[in-house]
């Protein structure tokens, strides 16, 4: 699943294509954009990309020479029926120009991947013993700009079945998904109809996705089963496409953060804010109505007093997208309620209204009263009458997203 990666922070000066020609040596076939590499560079790095030693075929070759950095890994590939010994082979190197001090690990990933697509190409086509270099440019081409301008590309070589996919993924953007709860909602942060590779579980889902139910419910909709659908929302969450936040419920309280007073000064977030919170598209929300009801959360207060007593929709805000807007950017935080049961020593003590929630093994203090609803299938108002103010169970509070 390739979607909206970070594209990358020290971006690709240049793509070239050098080969091994019987007749001129080594040569600079193509380069993406022109004249990155003159001539003058060329001579002194063409032996570092078509080696004179075998045994450095395959492997990554790195080299600085001023302010740019060459990665390419030089390979031959015998043509069918060929011998390396012979002139049917195709010699050549595709090197990804950068600055000096990128990161070649992303690069080195995106190389192995291009000679394992054009080996096959070979063997099964005749892709570069036959008229396949003639696409050579409009495939360097594709990777140039695909790479810096999107994080990826995708590009069709022979057919819609042969089809050269690559994308830029450095660990240092990525961050492990978190374990996904029933009850956490997905919000998605990217457009997903502009990804390619899709797989099925996503096709399924991809329709019920709303920003508003939860993985449960999801999986309810979409007949998957709940643990494909956490897979595919982790996945998600790993290439920056999605995240997730808990129910938004008017019963619920949320409290404004410290990063409340980061935002006086950060005009590109307050404009993000204006858009993201709007009703309808005229007029734009105020930026001192949209900070005035963040500053309300201070102290705490539920969503539905803030909707009684600021009524945010007069001045074209949607309440929920306040909500949700301030929990992706950490403006706001829920205060979460997670119950725990204590002084029951036997079956006789124990009240008729908890023996369910008992079995279920949820008043561990580890289940929130969403997590809980989600679990039982039971409504969220009758979680908190059967647990909130019984004796035998302790709440913890938290705040969270």
């Amino acid at each position: 699943m390739k979607g909206s990666v970070p594209c990358p922070k020290n971006q690709i000066e240049a793509v070239l294509f050098v080969e091994f020609d019987n007749s001129y040596g080594i040569k600079l076939s193509h380069q993406v954009p022109e004249n990155v590499i003159d001539d003058n560079t060329f001579k002194h790095l063409e032996n570092y990309f078509i080696t004179r030693s075998r045994q450095l075929y395959g492997k990554l070759i790195v080299t600085q020479l001023s302010s740019l950095q060459t990665i390419g890994i030089p390979v031959a590939i015998p043509h069918s029926n060929a011998d390396l010994s012979g002139r049917n082979v195709s010699i050549f190197n595709i090197v990804i120009v950068t600055k000096v001090g990128a990161n070649t690990e992303p690069y080195e990933k995106i190389l192995k991947k291009l000679v394992s697509y054009f080996t096959i190409f070979e063997q099964e086509h005749r892709f570069l013993s036959t008229n396949g270099k003639e696409k050579i440019r409009d495939i360097i081409d594709s990777i140039y700009h695909g790479i810096n301008e999107k994080g990826y590309c995708s590009v069709n070589v022979i057919d819609e079945l042969n089809v050269i996919k690559l994308s830029y993924i450095n660990k240092e953007h990525f961050r492990d998904p978190p374990e996904i709860k029933d009850s956490d909602v997905p919000i998605i942060t990217a457009d997903l109809l502009q990804c390619d590779d899709w797989d099925l579980t996503l096709r399924e889902l991809y329709p019920h996705l709303d920003n508003q139910k939860p993985v449960r419910l999801l999986a309810d909709r979409s007949l998957l089963g709940i643990d494909l659908v956490k897979k595919c929302i982790q996945s998600l969450i790993y290439y920056n496409l999605a995240t997730v936040i808990s129910p938004i419920q008017y019963s619920n309280t949320y409290y404004s953060t410290n990063v409340i007073h980061t935002i006086i000064q950060d005009a590109e977030l307050q404009e993000e804010c204006k858009q993201y919170v709007k009703i309808h598209p005229e007029p734009i929300p105020e930026w001192d109505c949209i900070f005035n009801l963040y500053v309300t959360f201070q102290s705490g207060i539920k969503l539905k007093r803030l909707l009684m007593f600021e009524k945010p929709f007069l001045n074209n805000i949607n309440e929920r997208k306040l909500v949700e807007f301030g929990l992706l950017k950490g403006i706001l935080k829920r205060l979460h309620k997670y119950p725990v049961v204590r002084n029951l020593d036997h079956d006789c003590d124990t009240p008729p209204q908890l023996k369910e929630y008992i079995a279920s093994d949820v008043l561990d203090g580890q289940h929130s009263f969403d997590d809980i609803s989600v679990k039982l299938k039971c409504k969220l108002n009758k979680v908190k009458e059967d647990l909130e103010f019984c004796k035998y169970v302790t709440i913890i509070q938290k705040l969270g997203v």
